[in-house]
Parts: C-alpha cells; sequence; structure tokens
C-alpha cells in the first residue's frame, strides 16, 4: 500500500506566496515568522521591515471606522490563538504611506501534530465598500490623473458631473457632491514645507478613493481641495458618507521622520437639485466647505 504523499515545506510556502491576498503567520507571541507578496501590495510593508516584529506593534494598526484599535485584546489573532477558532471581521488597515485601506481578514489557528495550538494565520484582501447605487458610465480616467495623488483631475471629475446631470435630468437619479479640504494647510506647509504637504495630500486622497464606495468618483479638484460624487444617494446619505470620510481620514498617519503624522479634514456636501449646474452644485458643497473651516475644521455638513 502507498502511503499518501506529503509536500515538502517549500511547496507549501510557494503556494502562500502565490496566492493574491496578504498572508501572514504569527507564533504565540504574536511575532510575525512569513509574510508573502500579496501582504507587501496590499500594506506597502515589505517582508524584512516585518518579519521577526510582532504584529501589534505600530504598524498595521488595524482598526474600525471609529478608531477602536483591534491589535490589543480585541485581536482577532488573539482569539483564535485562544480557542483554535477561524473568525472573520472587516476593518481597516493603515497603509506604510499613511492611508487606511479596507479589508476584510480572516484568521485560523496553526496546530502542531499534537494539535495544540502554536500560532495563528491572517489571511487579508481588500474589500469593496458600498455607499449607493453608483453610476453606471465607466469614465476614462487615465490621460488626467492628478500627479501628486494619482486620482482624477478636474477634467475628468467634471466629465463625470456633466454624466450624472443627465441621467438626473432623464431619469430624476440622484447624486450628492463632496467638497474636502485639509484642514491647516498651511500649518502643515510651515511646519513640514512642501513634501509634508504632498504626502498628506496623497495619504487623504488615498483613503478617500479607497473609501468612496464603489461606482462613486473622487479626485483632486483645485490645488487645495478634493471632489467626490456619489450617485443615488440621499442628502442623509451623503452626509453619513461625509462624516465616515472625515472619520477615516483622521486615522490616517504619514510617515514622517520617524513618527506618524496625523491630520483632519472638512467636508461640505450638496445633493443636486432641479435646474443645477455642474458650477452651481459645485458652489453649494464649496459654501458649505467653507462654513465648516471657518468653525476650525474637522467639521462634515451638506444641504
Amino acid at each position: 500500500m502507498s502511503s499518501s504523499p506529503h509536500l515538502a515545506p517549500e511547496a507549501y510556502r510557494a503556494i502562500l506566496e502565490s496566492l493574491p491576498a496578504g498572508v501572514y503567520l504569527v507564533d504565540r507571541d504574536r511575532r510575525i515568522l512569513f509574510w508573502n507578496d500579496g501582504a507587501e501590495r496590499l500594506s506597502g510593508y515589505f517582508r524584512h521591515e516585518v518579519i521577526g516584529r510582532r504584529c501589534a506593534d505600530d504598524f498595521l494598526m488595524h482598526c474600525d471606522e471609529f478608531n477602536e484599535a483591534l491589535c490589543g485584546s480585541a485581536c482577532p489573532l488573539v482569539d483564535t490563538m485562544h480557542d483554535g477558532r477561524p473568525r472573520e471581521a472587516d476593518l481597516f488597515l493603515r497603509h506604510k504611506n499613511g492611508q487606511r485601506v479596507p479589508v476584510r481578514v480572516r484568521s485560523a489557528p496553526i496546530r502542531d501534530e499534537g494539535g495544540a495550538v502554536i500560532g495563528a494565520c491572517e489571511y487579508f484582501d481588500e474589500r469593496v465598500v458600498f455607499i449607493s447605487a453608483g453610476h453606471r458610465e465607466t469614465v476614462d480616467l487615465s490621460p488626467s490623473l492628478d500627479e501628486q495623488t494619482q486620482l482624477p483631475g478636474r477634467h475628468a471629475l467634471r466629465k463625470h458631473l456633466e454624466s450624472l446631470l443627465v441621467d438626473f435630468r432623464a431619469s430624476g437619479i440622484p447624486f450628492g457632491v463632496l467638497a474636502i479640504a485639509i484642514d491647516n494647510l498651511e500649518g502643515l506647509r510651515a511646519s513640514g514645507g512642501n513634501n509634508v504637504v504632498g504626502s498628506v495630500f496623497y495619504s487623504a486622497g488615498q483613503t478617500f478613493a479607497k473609501n468612496v464606495g464603489i461606482g462613486n468618483l473622487v479626485g483632486r479638484w483645485s490645488h487645495t481641495r478634493f471632489l467626490a460624487t456619489l450617485a443615488g444617494c440621499s442628502a442623509a446619505t451623503l452626509l453619513s458618507c461625509a462624516v465616515r470620510l472625515k472619520r477615516l481620514a483622521g486615522l490616517a498617519a504619514v510617515p514622517w521622520w520617524g513618527n506618524r503624522l496625523s491630520f483632519s479634514v472638512s467636508i461640505g456636501g450638496s445633493v443636486v437639485r432641479d435646474r443645477d449646474t455642474a458650477d452651481t452644485i459645485i458652489q453649494r458643497a464649496c459654501t458649505r466647505l467653507d462654513a465648516c473651516l471657518e468653525k476650525g475644521g474637522n467639521h462634515a455638513a451638506v444641504d
């Protein structure tokens, strides 16, 4: 009778490396033993930067959208190692560049030959955020990406907004616009120069892009502001999204000279009205934003 075939450890490693999702393994002390290519791509951290470190150290910083840290007693890996049961959760990891990325994480125990739990594995992948119905048209954004944020620029945003207006006039499909500004931008520039401002804009923009919702669009409207469009939303949905994006931006943290630089944003928004043009709805959103900034920033309001 032939025995069952056994794969060599190198074969198991090759399988884990080939997975598109992020995978890492930890021991009982939560020290990282393995970090695959997918984990590098999704987190921005190379394996040589994390192997040997504890996952509870200040780098991934898993949290929920209310900023409850999950790298302590609420860590899924800790719970899995405690009772041996797999878990799944929707969280936000902090990318090496500072932005918050929505991910779905799954943890599973690692056992020795006797069945004792000797570590855990976490499998994570970027998840799709749903906020509203989204817009059916796909806009070609590649020619007009903003160099600093790698987001759509003003031309692409206006084109997309005009298509939303056509749909609204033809079938009454509502949509909203959010105008977003980094708070205390001149203070950031005074403390760190244009380099820190560029890093903050990139981190903020990528956080918005990952969390604005499938089918919606966010981009660089001007030197100091972002603009986001949300299709199929009411004023209540638009406000909920604005508050959520403001909160997530506050959870981002840009790496700066060995530390992490936090920032806040203000957001103003407006839902489309009859006889609106692209300029009128943007103006209302910007007026709301200006009012939020006058209050000291870190505010969100829509009309």
